[in-house]
């Protein structure tokens, strides 16, 4: 029976990073760009302040302050540009306010020259 090491099972960061590349729709960039978040809560459209961690012509990694739950529709504005756009909520992180957003429709032009 041949037994193999454990390091030989885990793939090394450069492999995983090159598998993530290859399974993501669209090439993603470090930005700290603010946005704003609207949502209806019943009757009640809420909004929130919020800056992005990542960002790709589909969707953003983001900080946002308001609790918002997985598959939530929401409308993701661009401040400076006035662009916006429809997205849903589709990660959370650990944190409260920690949000993978996914763009309904990709956006080429959303974030501007940034990627």
């Amino acid at each position: 029976m041949t037994v193999g090491t454990l390091n030989s099972a885990i793939p090394s960061n450069k492999e995983l990073q090159e598998r993530w590349a290859r399974l993501r729709s669209h090439k993603r960039a470090t930005a700290s760009v603010k946005l704003l978040v609207e949502w209806e809560d019943g009757d009640t459209r809420q909004q929130a302040n919020g800056v992005t961690v990542d960002i790709s012509n589909s969707g953003c990694m983001a900080i946002v302050a308001g609790d918002l739950p997985l598959r939530r529709h929401v409308r993701v504005i661009h401040p400076e540009s006035g662009r916006c756009t429809e997205g849903e909520v589709v990660w959370r992180g650990h944190e409260a306010w920690d949000l993978g957003i996914a763009f309904t429709k990709p956006d080429d032009h959303f974030w501007g020259r940034l990627l």
